[in-house]
């Protein structure tokens, strides 16, 4: 635990005195919400290009590099939860097990970083700002729904946020630098765009 840690929760998670609108808006994001977008990324699977398809295996990659990195934190540093320290109130049921890094935060912010850097690697999407943006603003609200209601303290959040980045950039470099070993011209191969096949100029040169 931080420092701030009980203050920023406490100033955060839901009291008798908050409505009951935001502890239902906080319930929705932190369970409708994932399961939104889990079905948006295996839809975007299923019926996206082969580049789209590509691009969405670098974000695969990343939540479940993300995973395992908060699954061997949890296993080796196990951390009680807000609720079992006396903290606030827990609005959510919830299993006691180690609450550091949150995973929702973890899967949450290596989407977002994975999205981002995907559409960086492929520059191929006419919305790619759009929904790199929009996957940020799920993924901190996400996040925010954790400490509201009482399952998580701001240092798991944090802790999940640095790793979902971290593990989402460490993916995209050995991606792009594999990516640019792998990147010759020759008949039948890809280009140095990785994704695309080459030029067919580019076949009989």
């Amino acid at each position: 635990m931080l420092p701030f840690d009980y203050a920023l929760f406490m100033s955060i998670n839901a009291s008798t005195a908050t409505p009951a609108s935001v502890v239902s808006i906080a319930r929705w994001l932190s369970t409708s919400l994932p399961l939104v977008l889990g079905c948006g990324f295996v839809l975007a699977f299923i019926l996206g290009s082969h580049a789209l398809k590509r691009a969405l295996l670098i974000v695969l990659m990343s939540m479940l590099l993300a995973s395992l990195v908060t699954y061997t934190l949890r296993l080796y540093w196990p951390t009680a939860r807000p609720a079992q320290l006396g903290w606030g109130m827990q609005w959510i049921k919830h299993s006691a097990r180690a609450s550091f890094p949150s995973m929702h935060a973890t899967i949450g912010f290596a989407l977002a970083q994975g999205v981002t850097l995907a559409i960086g690697l492929n520059a191929l999407f006419r919305y790619g700002r759009l929904v790199s943006i929009a996957v940020w603003a799920c993924a901190a609200a996400i996040a925010w729904s954790r400490i509201c209601l009482g399952v998580h303290s701001p240092s798991d959040v944090m802790a999940g946020v640095l790793v979902g980045v971290t593990s989402a950039t460490l993916v995209a470099l050995v991606v792009r630098h594999y990516a640019n070993q792998w990147a010759i011209t020759g008949p039948g191969r890809f280009s140095s765009y990785w994704y695309r096949l080459a030029h067919p100029s580019a076949r009989h040169k």
